[in-house]
């Protein structure tokens, strides 16, 4: 269990950095310079990546530890066992496996259509993750409050 709460505060902090190049970006942007804005985008690219990787493989091990699920070898079977044992709506399940279709997308090559639909849709993502970890927070006691 001490090794989830390490993990979870992990999850946590990732996430806060996506919140964070949020913030950068929309300071960025009101400074008018494209070429800063692009690195910014790119920032919120590379941290939902990561953020994606750190939440569908914290719930992989907290559904395995705590409600004792097997076989759990990709996001999306993460996902759908998520909403198998209400740990996410279903609403939210589909988003994440969305979220899946998205990241797979930005890994495989770059594409500029892509970059800016992903871009578009990160807020949706984050917001969701960060539902379910407000949800699991008080479960698990975190060890520190990050967000």
């Amino acid at each position: 269990m001490e090794r989830l709460k390490l993990d979870f505060v992990q999850l946590n902090k990732a996430l806060k950095t996506l919140e964070n190049s949020f913030d950068v970006a929309q300071k960025i942007a009101a400074m008018g310079n494209p070429e800063f804005l692009l690195a910014a985008q790119d920032s919120i690219i590379q941290r939902f990546e990561y953020s994606y990787e750190g939440f569908w493989k914290f719930l992989k091990k907290y559904l395995e530890q705590m409600h004792h699920f097997e076989d759990l070898n990709s996001p999306r079977k993460v996902f759908r066992a998520s909403v198998k044992a209400e740990v996410c709506t279903l609403e939210e399940g589909n988003t994440f496996i969305d979220m899946a279709d998205s990241r797979n997308g930005t890994s495989h090559a770059y594409s500029i259509e892509v970059s800016r639909f992903v871009l578009s849709v990160v807020p949706h993502y984050y917001s969701a993750m960060i539902a379910v970890v407000h949800r699991l927070d008080a479960e698990l006691g975190s060890l520190e409050k990050i967000i």
